[in-house]
C-alpha cells in the first residue's frame, strides 16, 4: 500500500536557503505541498513573491502562491539584504517580466485558512521566513489552530543563552508574530540554526552543483552571492532546508523536548526579541538537534543530478 502523502503549506521569504528547501521539497514523493505563502523579510514583498513564483515555474510545479504582509506585526520593516543580496538570490537574477504565473487574489493567512478548512485532516506548515502571515491566520482565524498538525520552523538557538541573546532573523525580524504563534497551543517543531551549520554545502558541493546542469549553474550563481554570517567563507549554509528534512527523513533526526518562548532584549543600542529555550520547564516543543549530514547531502544531490531529470524538470 502506498504511503499516504503529508499535506503541507510553505511559508517562505526566498532566500537562497529557502530556494534549496522549496527544490527538496518539490521534489519530495512524501509532500502534497498545497500552498506557497510568501513571508515579508528578504526584501519587499513583491520582491520575494515573485521568487516564489519563479521557483515553482523554475521546477514546474503548478503551485499557487499567495502574497503575505509586507510589515512585521508590531516593528518598522527591516530587510535581510546583506546576507541573501539585493534580490534575495545571491547574485543570481532573472526578468520578473517573463513570469507566466501571478499570485492568488487572496491574502497569504486568508488563503491558508481556505486550504486548512478544505483538507479532512490537519496541514502540517512550514515556515522558513518571519512567522507574520501565520499569526495573521490565527488571529483572523481562531479556528484555524484546530486545523493545524505542527508548524516546523528554522530559526533560534537550542542553548540557552546568556549575556546579549542570539538574535536569529526569522524571529527577530517580528518577534511579537512568534510570540502569538508560540502561545497559540499548535503543536512546534524548531529547527534551530546550530542545524544549518551543519548543513552547509562546501566550496567542493558548489563546483559539484555548477557543474551538474541547468538548475545547478543557476544555484551556483545564488551561492556566489549568499553569506552566511556563522558559516563565513567555508560554503553556503542551508537552513532551511532542514525543515523539509524533519518531514521526510524523520527517522535520520535527532530531537529534544524542551521550553520555547518569545523573550524581548534591549538595552541603549538593541531593541528586539529571540528565542529562549529552556529544559527546566514544562515542554512545548519538539527541538532538532542533529542528524546524518552524508544522507542530506546525498538526497540533495540526488535530487539534483537524478530526479529533476526523472520529473521532465531537466
Amino acid at each position: 500500500m502506498e504511503d499516504k502523502k503529508i499535506n503541507v503549506i510553505i511559508d517562505t521569504d526566498p532566500g537562497v536557503d529557502d530556494a534549496i528547501a522549496l527544490m527538496s521539497a518539490f521534489n519530495s514523493d512524501k509532500l502534497n505541498i498545497q500552498l506557497i505563502t510568501s513571508a515579508g523579510g528578504n526584501g519587499p514583498i513583491e520582491n520575494i513573491t515573485a521568487n516564489a513564483i519563479f521557483l515553482t515555474e523554475l521546477f514546474k510545479k503548478e503551485i499557487p502562491v499567495a502574497q503575505g504582509t509586507n510589515k512585521p506585526i508590531v516593528r518598522p520593516t527591516k530587510y535581510a539584504l546583506g546576507a541573501q543580496g539585493k534580490n534575495g538570490f545571491g547574485k543570481f537574477s532573472y526578468n520578473k517580466k517573463k513570469l507566466k504565473h501571478k499570485p492568488v487574489e487572496l491574502e497569504a493567512c486568508d488563503a491558508m485558512y481556505e486550504v486548512l478548512k478544505a483538507n479532512k485532516e490537519k496541514t502540517s506548515i512550514i515556515a522558513i521566513g518571519p512567522m507574520t502571515n501565520i499569526a495573521k491566520l490565527l488571529l483572523n482565524h481562531p479556528d484555524s489552530k484546530n486545523m493545524i498538525k505542527e508548524v516546523i520552523f528554522e530559526s533560534g538557538t537550542k542553548e540557552k543563552i546568556y549575556g546579549i541573546p542570539y538574535k536569529s532573523f526569522n524571529v527577530g525580524y517580528d518577534p511579537e508574530a512568534a510570540e502569538i504563534v508560540f502561545k497559540s497551543g499548535v503543536k512546534l517543531v524548531m529547527v534551530p540554526m546550530e542545524l544549518g551549520h551543519i548543513a552547509f554545502l562546501d566550496h567542493d558541493d558548489i563546483k559539484r552543483f555548477k557543474k551538474a546542469n541547468r538548475i545547478g549553474k543557476i544555484f551556483g550563481k545564488m551561492f556566489d552571492g549568499y553569506r552566511d554570517f556563522h558559516v563565513g567563507d567555508a560554503g553556503a549554509a542551508v537552513h532551511d532546508c532542514c525543515t523539509v528534512y524533519y518531514l521526510t527523513q524523520p527517522e535520520l533526526m535527532k530531537y529534544e523536548k524542551g521550553n520555547i518562548q518569545i523573550k524581548y532584549y534591549k538595552d541603549e543600542t538593541h531593541d528586539f526579541g529571540y528565542i529562549d529555550t529552556d529544559y527546566t520547564k514544562k515542554p512545548n516543543a519538539t527541538i532538532c538537534v542533529d542528524f546524518n549530514i552524508d544522507t542530506f547531502k546525498y538526497d540533495i544531490f540526488d535530487i539534483l543530478e537524478n530526479r529533476l531529470k526523472e520529473n521532465g524538470i531537466l
